[in-house]
């Protein structure tokens, strides 16, 4: 049964394959019908042809929409005046004529499906009719032992009854031995005890002399007097380790309050880093689907204006992703003070006259360990936060960067490189300190700032191993320290990386596999642009199968995360072993390089956003990598 039901699924996906190929074929067939000014095959025909082939696929038994099609391939016509016609109409006419014996053979297995279900069903209901014998049995016997164990039951409760009334006797006669011959001694120890317990210093107990229990009572409660001597002496130290537990207890909420924060701070992340995950996949349409219009004199302007707002998106997108610590980061060595000098020109001439820059770096200095772009955006940030908040005052605006060696909460010590922005504006309140991180947070007038200022700082740093550090009162002015990790290795110079142009396509197949709908068909139609043909499918199982169905696919493109059980990277896995020869370029919005996700396959990667240029170059490479 399993066998024939195996069998069955293959003989399903060998038709859904084929179906695949001929609707393919077709549909060139169509295009070059259209093409061809004496429409050789009549366009109804192909259409019919086409919806029963889409019929067919979404059927579980297509075999009379399989013996439809059969027959209008029989009224095709078996040659053509056009040329490209008379090529292709072979190769489709041969296609479509597998259908017919794939659909027979299906039908077939399910067929013998049903009657092997059918066989199953008899085999159960006898062995049901079996096993109901088999329970009657037994709880007939089940009965008979229960009815056996009652009549031991009631002979044995019967007897511990005896026995009860007979202990509760032998009970009676010992409390009244024991109140006879005890209960004088014990009234007198009861109140010797409640007199020192209200503070009499001095009180005889009885029965000290005693051998039994009453004289070890006593002697213990003569004990327990000796020992109230010591417990003032035991309350006091009792009370010193109160204040101290209180010290501890105030030195723990402070570290809860930073723990919740941290933990705020977290949670806002992952929010933030799944909504510019989302937005990433429609800014990728929306660019995409701009650069696809070729638009006349008249529309230019305005589909500059869209796709430069596109973009101005795409860069809110990367900001939330360095709040959240997604974003794709570069770090290298970089060297703070000729950075420093570098903006300074720029960062003076965003100040007012009031206001001038200040910058003290140490010499020598270490390199630090960072994304230098992304720290550049970073100091704009904090400078330009220090302006606004020193506005209408005049004063000085200051950068310190330092060598520092700090040790973490887990006693390892550690190499940094301090960089402080310090200003004389306004400062801060507690509420606000405790919110400054977050994601669209401002004090700034409507329309005056973002509010991701401060979090894109946070996060870019934090992401990178460093650290971050506000101190700000109101009045005060206002500190902000990043503590960046130390590079291990000297500055090194850039060198502009050669762009090579892509490969002409050449009317190649690419499989293209997106789970998002409107990501795919923008992604196909750049490709088309490109000169390439496409297969486009949303699930890793199915694209699976068209790299097997297809020799001629010539370039995988797949996102990462996928519905289901197989991610773009599992697919890419599979598709190296099969196909090593096989060019795969790998689209998300995440960070792809293998030094951040060394579980990914190391191959070409594009992120999200992009436009077709960039695709091209990422084509080109993928290429080049074969």
């Amino acid at each position: 049964m399993l066998e024939r039901g195996q069998r069955r699924h293959l003989q399903r996906n060998a038709l859904l394959s084929s179906l695949y190929q001929n609707q393919s074929n077709l549909r060139h067939l169509a295009d070059l019908n259209d093409r061809g000014g004496d429409k050789a095959i009549d366009p109804r025909r192909l259409a019919e042809m086409d919806r029963l082939i889409v019929a067919a696929i979404h059927t579980v038994t297509p075999r009379s929409i399989v013996l439809q099609l059969d027959q209008l391939r029989g009224a095709l016509p078996t040659r053509s005046a056009d040329p490209a016609l008379a090529f292709v109409l072979p190769d489709v006419t041969r296609e479509l004529a597998t259908l017919a014996p794939l659909s027979a053979q299906l039908e077939e297995s399910d067929l013998t499906i049903s009657w092997y279900m059918y066989h199953i069903k008899a085999l159960v209901a006898l062995l049901n009719e079996d096993i109901n014998q088999y329970v009657t049995r037994v709880a007939e016997a089940s009965e008979q032992r229960a009815a056996q164990s009652h009549r031991e039951l009631r002979s044995i409760s019967m007897f511990i009854l005896l026995s009860a009334l007979l202990a509760l006797a032998i009970t009676g006669c010992a409390g009244w031995y024991i109140y006879r011959n005890l209960g004088s001694n014990l009234t007198a120890i009861s109140r010797a005890m409640s007199r020192l317990a209200q503070g009499e210093p001095n009180v005889s107990v009885p029965a000290l002399q005693r051998r039994d229990e009453l004289g070890e009572l006593a002697r213990a409660f003569n004990v327990f007097a000796r020992n109230m001597a010591s417990l003032e002496h035991t309350t006091r130290l009792l009370k010193e380790k109160t204040n101290q537990m209180e010290i501890d207890r105030i030195k723990r909420q402070e570290l809860e309050e930073a723990l919740l924060h941290s933990q705020k701070m977290k949670a806002v992340g992952q929010l933030t880093g799944g909504l510019a995950h989302d937005f990433n996949n429609l800014l990728a349409v929306i660019i995409g689907s701009l650069e696809l219009v070729e638009p006349d004199a008249r529309d230019a302007p305005r589909l500059s204006r869209a796709l430069k707002a596109a973009e101005r998106g795409a860069l809110l997108t990367q900001r939330l992703l360095a709040f959240s610590r997604k974003q794709a980061l570069h770090p290298q060595a970089v060297a703070m003070a000729p950075l420093l000098e570098n903006l300074s020109e720029l960062m003076r001439h965003s100040l007012p006259a009031t206001l001038s820059l200040e910058i003290e770096a140490q010499s020598p200095a270490w390199p630090a360990w960072i994304d230098v772009g992304q720290l550049e955006n970073a100091l704009i940030n904090l400078v330009m936060n220090a302006r606004d908040a020193m506005a209408g005052r005049d004063g000085v605006i200051k950068i310190r960067t330092w060598n520092q060696r700090v040790t973490r909460s887990s006693g390892q010590r550690q190499d940094m490189v301090a960089l402080e922005v310090i200003d004389h504006g306004s400062g801060m309140s507690q509420a606000v300190k405790a919110r400054v991180f977050e994601p669209f947070f401002t004090t700034k007038a409507t329309g005056s700032g973002s509010g991701l200022g401060l979090s894109m700082v946070y996060g870019f740093v934090r992401q990178s191993g460093g650290r971050v550090a506000l101190e700000s009162a109101p009045g005060q002015g206002t500190t902000v320290r990043l503590q960046l990790p130390r590079a291990l290795t000297e500055v090194e110079k850039e060198v502009a990386p050669a762009v090579d142009e892509p490969p002409p396509a050449g009317e190649r197949l690419a499989l293209v596999l997106e789970d998002e709908e409107d990501v795919r068909q923008t992604l196909c139609e750049q490709l088309h642009q490109l000169g390439w043909l496409t297969l486009e499918t949303a699930s890793g199982e199915e694209a699976l199968q068209l790299l097997e169905a297809s020799p001629d696919i010539a370039l995988l493109i797949s996102d990462l995360m996928l519905p289901g059980a197989l991610s773009g990277a599992d697919v890419i896995h599979t598709a190296r072993r099969r196909f090593p020869a096989l060019p795969v370029l790998l689209i998300s919005g995440q960070d792809l390089r293998p030094a951040q996700n060394p579980a990914l396959p190391e191959v070409e990667w594009l992120r999200k956003p992009f436009t077709r240029a960039q695709l091209a170059q990422a084509l080109s490479a993928a290429y080049a990598r074969i």
